[in-house]
């Protein structure tokens, strides 16, 4: 009898160890959720150019360049709004350049012969490398001269025409 209950023992032990062991190997093959955490840290941009308050800022991830004129007290009076695109994001490191309205008279427009590399940039479809090709095309005596520059076609043409100027 005594073998009977040893035996009957070992056995529910062996039972209990089977049924911890299979429990655990379960666990760790149904698959659980487990929360993405993503780091978002603040974002550090500077602006240039024609806003209140040049400088520095320290925005929240995922800002927007509204939000940086916005926190630069916004833009003056001489600033050039067509070329400022406020709903482009801003990654930290950025600096964003308001530039200066084209002529004194404020029609607006884009100088092909004095605008620098940056302000070119901010035309619809112009790039570094477009902007350096504009640049090293000058002198312009009419503003459907930029057609010779390699890379604007029609339709980038058809959009800058009205920027632009001489």
């Amino acid at each position: 009898m005594r073998r009977e209950t040893e035996n009957a023992v070992a056995a529910v032990l062996a039972a209990v160890c089977l049924l911890v062991a299979g429990w655990q190997a379960a666990l760790r093959a149904v698959p659980r959720f487990v929360p993405l955490e993503t780091d978002r840290p603040e974002l550090t941009v500077s602006v240039t150019g024609e806003v209140h308050e040049p400088g520095l800022y320290v925005l929240p991830w995922g800002s927007l360049t509204a939000e940086l004129i916005d926190a630069a007290g916004g833009l003056t009076a001489a600033a050039e709004h067509a070329l400022v695109n406020p709903a482009a994001p801003l990654a930290s490191g950025d600096t964003v350049h308001v530039p200066e309205a084209g002529t004194a008279d404020g029609d607006g427009r884009v100088s092909l012969n004095s605008a620098d590399a940056w302000t070119l940039q901010k035309l619809p479809g112009v790039g570094p490398g477009i902007a350096e090709r504009i640049i090293a095309g000058r002198p312009y005596h009419t503003a459907g001269e930029l057609r010779r520059v390699s890379g604007i076609g029609p339709a980038t043409w058809a959009r800058l025409a009205p920027l632009v100027k001489p």
